[in-house]
Order: C-alpha cells, then structure tokens, then sequence
C-alpha cells in the first residue's frame, strides 16, 4: 500500500493529500501489527528488552533515513527520493515474505489463529511443568569443615593445594586436617 504512494507520489500529479492518507492509515496498519507481533514470538521475561532493541533499531533507521533522504533530495531531486523509497519499501516486502515462509516452514506459528495459539502455549506450559517433576534434584549434602574451609581459602584468593581438590564422586581426595 505505501509502495503505490510513494508511486503516487513520485509519478503522478494527483493532489498530494489521497496517497499521505493513504500511507498514514497503511503505517498505523504497520504498527497495530508489527509491535504486538513481538510478544508471539519472543519469551515473557525478555520482552521488555525486545521492545527496547526493538525501538533503538528503529530511531537508528529514522535517523540515518532521514540524513541519506536530505543528501537524495539535495543532489538528485525529488524524484529520485520517491525512487528511494519505493526501493527500500520493495525491499520490505521481499524480506515480509522471507519471513513468512520461514515461518510456514517452522510451523507457522506467527499465522495462527489466537485459540490454536493459546492451545499451543497451554501445550507448552505443561511440558515445561512436566520436565520440572523429570528433573532430578541436585545433589544437595551437608557442608563439612573441610568444604567450609576451602570456600573460606578460595574466596582470600588463595589456591588450594593439588591433593585438596573436590571431587564430585567422593567427598575430597586428600587427607583430612581438620580432626
């Protein structure tokens, strides 16, 4: 839709007011689905810092979009800035599409209706509740001496000796000091 107002815009000499109309309702389009797309895809306690690359990448864009489009203008014209951003929309759609059927390969879970996709996260979180009970639980043993001593030791900076070094199957391999 904004690559035929750019068009519009570049080729036409219609009034200007129909494709800026046009091209605002296509990018609040572009927002309404663009940023809740972000919480589909993207784990619940990273979402904020999704969000946050989310907008740095774009102000960037705006930024250098905005200084590339002023240099166009200034040393090819008007029409050349509407070529310009016919291309980059083009180029747009094209990586739309990649994304689309890299998506349909991987199950298409971005297209999915919101009750399939609410039955796949249910789905989700009982496997996840499921491989928590599978999991075994830690090796957990009382702290002896000799253990207190060494964390004491290796927090100073101090190396332990060669025979005082843990071991995971027995509880040290050294001599006992501490009796």
């Amino acid at each position: 839709m904004t690559t035929g107002c750019h068009m519009m815009l570049g080729y036409t000499f219609i009034t200007p007011y129909v494709p800026i109309i046009i091209m605002g309702f296509a990018y609040s389009i572009l927002a309404c689905a663009l940023w809740p797309m972000v919480a589909f895809i993207i784990p619940e306690h990273q979402l904020g810092t999704a969000y946050g690359f989310m907008q740095a990448v774009q102000n960037l864009g705006l930024a250098v979009i905005s200084m590339v489009s002023g240099m166009l203008v200034d040393q090819k014209g008007y029409l050349w800035l509407e070529v310009f951003f016919a291309a980059c929309l083009l180029l747009a759609l094209m990586a739309s599409v990649l994304l689309y059927l890299v998506d349909l390969a991987n199950g298409g879970v971005l297209n999915l209706p919101p009750k399939a996709r609410e039955k796949l996260q249910n789905d989700a979180e009982k496997e996840a509740k499921l491989a928590e009970i599978k999991e075994p639980a830690p090796d957990v043993r009382p702290r002896t001496p000799f253990d207190i001593r060494n964390r004491y030791i290796s927090r100073l900076g101090m190396t332990l000796p060669p025979a005082y070094a843990m071991n995971k199957r027995t509880q040290f391999t050294g001599p006992s000091v501490l009796k």
